[in-house]
């Protein structure tokens, strides 16, 4: 597997677990007491973070392997 491959499969993997935990993260809040729940909201956030370092790591490493190609 190549490294954009794997890139983009973690990109999507961080996305989809910033919705799921938001989502659950909501729920609880609302089944339990907000304030309990109030800094697990951090964890999507971290998530939404981590597929944004994915999104630009594969953006320079696609402009890397261009400009590498291009000088051979």
């Amino acid at each position: 597997m190549n490294l954009a491959k794997m890139n983009r499969i973690l990109e999507i993997f961080w996305w989809s677990m910033a919705v799921v935990t938001l989502v659950l993260v909501i729920v609880m809040s609302i089944v339990d007491a907000a304030d309990k729940w109030a800094y697990y909201y951090a964890v999507p956030g971290i998530c939404v973070v981590l597929a944004l370092v994915r999104h630009f790591m594969w953006k320079k490493l696609k402009n890397s392997e261009a400009f590498r190609d291009g000088k051979k």
